[in-house]
């Protein structure tokens, strides 16, 4: 309840022969949950703990001396049946949740398979760590201290023994404290006594075992505790005898009139967390379970001549090519056209994750090198992220659409790390801080709108205001699309990826078809063609865009990469204290820069960039082409590379060249940037 905030019923009866259940009845008492009795086997004369005593003053009714002796109900529990132990009447209590607590064992598995052997405790009732031959030694819980200020004084002393300190040393180390509580003393209770024949006293609730099942084993011949676990099932269930194996054992015992000491345990084999038999194989099983993705505009791609690639788990539309077309001669003519007219493309699979808490900004200045506490509610802005060594982990916007929420947006391919990389965080790293994130990538489609006429078509698309006074760049909002069968709701964003005005449209999964549908009527006056992921790949080379694995290869900081004004200094972030060392800023490092291709020649696919292409080998590499394309804005083969001290060397001439491929291209070092350098498209 405590840990996920959910209430499991309104009605309780809280069955037990130990103080920690009331702990229990107390934390659903908080929870507003009803309690209609706490049950304890003990006599009155025992409750004599913290938690009786703080169950009573809160007015809690406690039923001395007695146990439920039946259920009531058909899918879930409606009353039960309490009776006094010594015998009498039962009576019968309205409930829709039942807890029972039996006392608390040991988790001696682990201690075990390190050929540790294990003594019966009278007292708690359980098996508890003895001795091993290995330098093992279970402390606290794992050895049966269950009460806080028990286990750490225990802690304290074995690991001040562990760690070979002598007494005197241990004393200038004080022991951590805290005020132990009060507690009553258990009271075995292995079964509760049946009132009618038949009736079920489930000892295994995984695997049904009752104690009649195991009266029945003893009966059989079936003695040894092992055999005993083969007929019944005993404790074969998915929390493998956690629960039910000293119950059933003790009855074994009494059955056949031994010591819990002599029928002893089954062998503790790992694995002691089930394992799921996925985790085995992990990420080797292929389509199985990775099933390829479609977008919700699949089927319109799929009716229009699109080509497909692969793009993650995805398939993408490469290029819509024309009768007697090819792909290439498509990408080229849907490119042009963004910079003209206008285009649409799908990126509904592009990674979606919402983030939603009180302590998101602050979440958010912890991972992007960029600050967040600043943005305003409809607001974005690009971040980028670093792992803790400083490289460039990923990339993307995040737009606030509240006071605590925000939508973060990844490359398609990396969606799946950076979620698990954001789960981690705060899990692991920083669990206070109270955020909430969720993978909303399949619950939205998206169409980005590209080209100086975007803004007409949004004009006819949309139903608020979308001139540059009222919408500017990086600006968010929900609207309303016009589409054929009414009103779809949608968020709006005005980013660009290609360098132009733009706009994202993201509406639920659902609505896709229809909005690009609206989105295609919307632009047929001006112009409008859908893109693919090969027009995107020139658009993004040609206003010098980087992506992860290419230009962000694992290597590239964010200075390489020309982003070094991204990083502020008014907060920490992942990987920044890691930017200062040397290596990442010797005047060596490789630097994103353009090349343009001389002499009309295409450019070498994944080409090294030298200096002399006739110089005797090994020739030192100057850098390597990341990504290259035919520009057909600029009529030239162009590309992005990492070259060494690229930034510097504007102007001078280099050559790309594959020795694989036996081609060499004289280039000429730019900035990446080819088209629009000062961003004035994307803010018109």
């Amino acid at each position: 309840m405590k840990r996920y905030g959910v209430r499991p019923g309104t009605r309780a009866v809280v069955f037990t022969n130990n103080d920690s259940a009331y702990a229990t009845a107390l934390a659903l008492r908080a929870a507003d949950v009803a309690i209609a009795a706490i049950v304890d086997a003990r006599p009155e004369s025992q409750l004599i703990g913290t938690l009786p005593q703080r169950a009573r003053a809160l007015g809690l009714p406690i039923v001395a001396e007695s146990a439920i002796t039946g259920a009531h109900g058909g899918k879930r529990v409606e009353a039960v049946d309490i009776a006094p132990l010594a015998g009498g009447a039962a009576r019968r209590l309205d409930c829709d949740l039942v807890c029972v607590s039996g006392g608390w064992n040991p988790a001696v598995q682990l201690f075990s398979q390190a050929r540790g052997t294990l003594r019966y405790d009278d007292a708690l009732a359980a098996f508890v760590p003895e001795s091993s031959r290995l330098p093992i030694q279970p402390v606290g819980a794992a050895n049966g201290r269950f009460g806080l200020a028990a286990a750490l004084s225990d802690g304290h002393a074995e690991g001040g023994a562990a760690a070979g300190g002598t007494a005197a040393a241990e004393s200038v180390i004080a022991a951590p404290r805290t005020d132990a509580e009060r507690t009553g003393t258990l009271r075995v209770l292995w079964s509760v006594p049946a009132r009618n024949r038949g009736d079920k006293r489930f000892v295994d609730l995984q695997d049904d075992v009752t104690a009649a099942d195991i009266a029945l084993a003893a009966r059989e011949g079936y003695t040894s505790v092992e055999h005993l676990k083969r007929y019944t099932t005993l404790g074969m269930g998915p929390d493998q005898g956690k629960t039910s194996n000293m119950v059933g054992l003790a009855l074994l015992a009494e059955l056949t009139g031994r010591s819990i000491p002599d029928v002893g345990t089954t062998t503790f084999r790992p694995p002691y967390t089930p394992v799921t038999l996925g985790a085995f194989p992990g990420r080797e099983c292929g389509a199985h379970v990775e099933p390829t993705r479609y977008s919700a505009m699949h089927d319109w791609h799929l009716e229009h001549g699109a080509r497909f690639v692969n793009a993650g788990l995805w398939k993408r539309p490469h290029s819509y090519p024309r009768p007697g077309e090819s792909p290439e001669d498509a990408a080229n003519r849907e490119a042009k056209n963004v910079r003209t007219n206008v285009g649409v493309v799908d990126v509904s699979t592009l990674g979606k994750i919402e983030l939603q808490g009180k302590d998101a900004a602050e979440f958010l200045n912890r991972v992007y090198i960029n600050r967040w506490d600043t943005l305003a509610v409809g607001r974005c802005r690009y971040g980028v992220m670093l792992r803790e060594d400083g490289i460039v982990l990923d990339d993307g916007t995040t737009s606030r659409l509240a006071a605590t929420h925000y939508l973060m947006t990844t490359t398609t391919a990396n969606a799946v790390a950076v979620m698990q990389h954001l789960e981690r965080l705060l899990q692991v790293d920083w669990p206070d801080l109270e955020v909430r994130v969720a993978s909303v990538t399949e619950q939205w489609a998206a169409a980005a709108v590209s080209g100086p006429r975007a803004r007409d078509v949004l004009v006819r698309l949309v139903d608020i205001d979308v001139s540059n006074a009222a919408f500017p760049f990086l600006a968010v909002a929900e609207c309303q699309v016009r589409a054929a069968a009414g009103a779809i709701p949608a968020r709006l964003f005005r980013m660009s990826y290609s360098g132009e005005l733009a706009y994202e449209i993201h509406v639920p999964a659902d609505s896709g078809r229809a909005m690009w549908d609206a989105v295609i009527a919307a632009g047929e006056p001006f112009g409008l063609m859908p893109y693919g992921t090969e027009a995107m790949s020139t658009l993004r080379i040609e206003k010098g865009h980087v992506v992860i694995g290419p230009e962000a290869d694992g290597r590239t900081t964010a200075d390489d990469l020309g982003m070094s004004k991204l990083v502020s200094s008014a907060k920490w972030c992942i990987g920044k204290p890691l930017l200062d060392r040397p290596a990442l800023k010797t005047a060596d490092r490789w630097q994103l820069v353009g090349l343009t291709a001389q002499d009309g020649a295409p450019m070498p696919r994944a080409a090294k960039v030298v200096a002399d292409p006739d110089r005797a080998l090994p020739n030192p590499m100057q850098g390597h082409v990341t990504s290259w394309c035919w520009s057909p804005n600029r009529d030239a083969w162009i590309a992005l590379a990492l070259v060494a001290n690229g930034r510097a060397r504007h102007g001078e001439t280099l050559w790309a060249v594959s020795p694989l491929a036996n081609a060499r291209v004289r280039v000429k070092v730019g900035p990446p940037c080819f088209i629009d350098p000062d961003g004035e498209r994307l803010r018109a």
